[in-house]
Order: structure tokens, then sequence, then C-alpha cells
């Protein structure tokens, strides 16, 4: 039986195989990821039909799963540094299937009469707690072995690849529901769950393998390195921070700016997932056609990035019309699709073996980003046109303030040297 990806130290005589087959699985895994987010917050509507729980409660189970990733992607970084990715990739694919199992179980079970509301409550709040504990893991574990894999020279491409996958999963995941939900909304989620355990079953028997980075001697030792890796990388967590955050402001502000132009709840609804799905397409040609580009220009890659970004919410919050709308969507998509493989090379140079970590620490830190961003979007909605437009500039400008000084040319240059 050829060794596999439990045993994260083995090694293979047939690299070129072995690379295929680790990208592949590595594609695969995230863009999974992908759809299964956009799945579930497309069939929530559908759910709440079906169930009559309320979307209140609803979108507190959402939020519960997602929240957990700040507190346990940090903790599975480490732990990939320590026992391997292959392991972490597992647990984040068992996290998936298991949570969205229950789910779909759980709709199941109300529609069909063998449980009562409360009891389906409880068990997708189940759910989504393991979701948000297991499945956190697997985005940085795959960053992270992308990063083994790969030499300096070619990290930030491959990284440009997986962030293009996912987004091509988040694109691929309204088509789900829309192809299943005549069947009932317990179809699509179930869809999700029974394409996780097939991805299980290929990730053990499949001779994938992943390079486990030496170990530190103790937890004090362990806790004195990871605290040094935040003191040496903060400007490049802070840039992603700032750069989540704004996206994810844009990202909630579209549906009330929407509003505001067509004046209709359905067709805003049907808007909206239209300019979702151009803002993941948007940041898949970005990957397509700067990939290359941004391998060879890390620090400008993140300057004509922040530009980007400045522009595109610049368009956002001062156009008044749905070309304005969807161009600055999609120029912010992009932008990040450039800037998120850029910060996170740049940052790989520094964490030495602890690439799980460091990926671990920009999942975090991007979750909390998009949380602020909502948390910012929600209270701009109380606000006047000319209040928006400067919570715009304001986080837009943070953005630029900490890549051009922060990040600036002479250390980008001194880290672009180590890739050489």
């Amino acid at each position: 039986m050829p060794e596999n990806a439990l045993f994260p130290d083995s090694r293979d005589t047939n690299s070129g195989q072995h690379s295929a087959r680790n990208d592949f699985c590595r594609l695969i895994a995230v863009f999974l990821l992908g759809t299964g987010q956009t799945t579930l917050l497309i069939s929530l509507p559908a759910i709440l039909t079906e169930t009559g729980i309320g979307y209140g409660v609803l979108s507190v189970m959402v939020a519960l799963g997602t929240g957990l990733f700040i507190v346990s992607a940090p903790i599975w970084g480490r732990i990939s540094d320590t026992y391997g990715r292959i392991p972490v990739v597992i647990s984040g694919i068992v996290g998936i299937a298991l949570s969205f199992l229950i789910l779909t179980l759980s709709i199941q079970g109300v529609v069909s009469g063998v449980l009562d509301q409360q009891q389906a409550i409880f068990l997708m709040f189940s759910a989504r707690i393991i979701y948000g504990l297991l499945a956190s893991g697997l985005y940085p574990a795959v960053q992270a072995w992308v990063i083994d894999d790969n030499d300096p020279s070619n990290r930030a491409r491959m990284l440009s690849r997986i962030t293009a996958s996912i987004n091509v999963g988040r694109l691929s995941g309204p088509l789900v529901p829309a192809l299943l939900i005549g069947w009932g909304s317990a179809f699509p989620i179930g869809v999700v769950s029974l394409l996780a355990m097939v991805l299980l079953t290929m990730l053990v028997i499949l001779p994938v393998v992943s390079v486990r980075h030496d170990k530190v001697s103790g937890a004090s030792n362990d806790n004195r390195h990871f605290l040094g890796l935040m003191a040496e990388t903060w400007p490049l967590l802070l840039l992603a921070c700032s750069v989540t955050t704004l996206f994810g402001f844009l990202q909630y502000l579209a549906g009330p700016r929407l509003h505001l132009i067509v004046y209709d709840g359905i067709t805003t609804t049907r808007l909206l997932s239209i300019l979702m799905m151009l803002a993941a397409l948007s940041s898949v040609i970005a990957h397509l056609v700067a990939a290359h580009w941004v391998q060879r220009n890390l620090v400008m890659a993140l300057k004509f990035g922040s530009v980007m970004l400045l522009i595109g919410s610049m368009f956002m919050v001062i156009g008044e019309s749905l070309f304005w709308l969807a161009s600055g969507l999609t120029i912010s998509a992009a932008s990040v699709a450039l800037l998120t493989p850029a910060y996170t090379t740049l940052a790989s140079g520094q964490a030495k073996s602890q690439q799980g970590a460091l990926t671990g620490m920009f999942s975090m830190i991007h979750t909390i980003g998009y949380t602020l961003g909502a948390l910012l979007a929600g209270l701009t909605g109380t606000m006047n046109g000319w209040q928006l437009e400067l919570v715009g500039v304001l986080v837009a400008s943070v953005s630029l303030m900490i890549t051009f000084l922060w990040v600036d040319h002479e250390h980008g240059k001194s880290l672009c040297l180590r890739f050489k």
C-alpha cells in the first residue's frame, strides 16, 4: 500500500506525480470550502421557508461557525507545524462533511416531522460549532502546504492559485442550490457533504505527501517563537486586516447601495447575487492575468493592489448607479486577489519553520477583518451620504498608509532578496 497523507514525513521519488496530486487535492479542498460557504448562504431563504426557523436564528447560526475561525485557525496552524499539513487538511474536510451532513439531517427532520424546531436548532448550532472548530484549519493548512512544496521564487503564484480556487468555489456555490433547490433545501446542503466525503476518501487513498518542518522543543519556546513571529510580521498582518476590513465593508455595503438604486427587495437580491459572482470571477481573472507578475514584483503588487482597492472603494461609495457599484466591487475583488498572495509570500520569508502558525494568523486576521467590515457597514447604514463616503475614504487610506509607510521599498527589497 503506498504511503499516504497520514504519514507527513513520507517521500516519493516520483516528485512530478506527487506535485500534481498535491495540487489537485489542495485546489479541490479550498474549492469545496468556498462552495460550501456560498451554498449555505444562498439556501438560507429556502431553509427558513421549509423549517419556519427565523432568519435571525439562522444568521446567528452561520455567524457562529465563521466566528470560531478567529479562535481555532491559529491553533490549527501551530498544530500543522508540529504534526504536518495533511492531518489538519483531513480534519478540515471531516469538519465540512460532518457539519453539512448534520445540517441536512436537521432540515430534513423538521420537514418530515421527525424533529421539532428546538431540536433542529440545537443540531444546526452543533453542526456550525463542528464546522468552526474543524474546518477553520483547512485553508491555513493548505496555504502552509503550498509554501512547503514550493521554493520562494514560485510561492506567490501558487498561493494565488489557492485564492483563485476558493473564489471559483464561491462562484460555483450559487449554482448548487439553483439546480437542486427544487427537491428541497436539504439537497444542496447534502451535496456539499457528499462531495466532502468523496474528497476525504481521495485524500486517504491517494499517496499525497507534505513536508513537516522542524519542531520547536517545548510549549514555552513555541509561544516565544510565535510572539516573535507576530512582532516580525505585524505590518503585514495589519495590512491584511485593513484590506479585509475594507473589502468586507464594501461587500456588506453592496446590498443597501443596490436597494437605493432599484428600490425593490427581490430585484436587489437577484442583482446582489450577480454582483457577488462577478466579484469572484474578477478575482479568478486577476490570478490568470497577473499571477506571474505578482511573483516577480511582490512589493509593487502590494502598492498597485492598494491603489486599485482605493479606486474600487471610491467607485462604490460615491457612484450612484449600478455601473459604478459593479465596477467598484469587481475592481476591489481583483485588488484583493493581488494583495493576498503578495503579503502572504512576503511574510513567509520571515516565518521559517512556522508557516502553519503564520497562515493560521492570517486566517484569523482575515476573519476579524471581514467581521469588522460587516460592523462598519452596519454602522454606516444610519449615516447620510457624505459620512458614508468619509468612512470609505478613511478605511481605504489606512490600507494605503500601511502599504506605503510600513511595507516600504527597502523593507520589501530586503525581503525579496530571500526569494532569489
